[in-house]
């Protein structure tokens, strides 16, 4: 506290300040670093997004999962049949394509596509 007549500071008032905004900075730099690292994890997260889309119009083009396979090393794909019945007449059947991108953890897409089959001739 000043004295009557004196003007300026005391220490311990600017040390209080200085506290309060060291307090206020830290804060302020632990939220722009959070920001940045989802930021970052948001255009990872869009990346593979786009990855999956490629992999799964691959798959329903008809290429071969194996071929897309070693075209996206960075992806997982399980493929499994779904529960229904083959299309008689073209030999069709309903596919479920499971794709997990290893670098990106916890991201996994279902997609379900339709393999095509041999046509088979009418009236036998």
């Amino acid at each position: 506290m000043a004295r009557p007549g004196e003007s300026g500071y005391v220490l311990t008032e600017v040390l209080v300040a200085s506290a309060i905004a060291a307090a206020v900075i830290a804060t302020a730099m632990s939220g722009m670093t959070g920001s940045l690292r989802a930021g970052q994890r948001a255009a990872e997260v869009q990346s593979a997004t786009i990855e999956a889309q490629n992999i799964a119009a691959r798959l329903r083009a008809g290429l071969a999962p194996d071929t897309t396979a070693e075209l996206y090393p960075e992806w997982q794909i399980a493929i499994s049949p779904v529960d229904r019945p083959v299309d008689p007449r073209t030999g069709a059947v309903l596919s479920r394509a499971s794709l997990t991108h290893t670098g990106v953890s916890g991201l996994t897409f279902e997609i379900i596509y339709l393999e095509a089959g041999q046509l088979v001739p009418e009236g036998g």
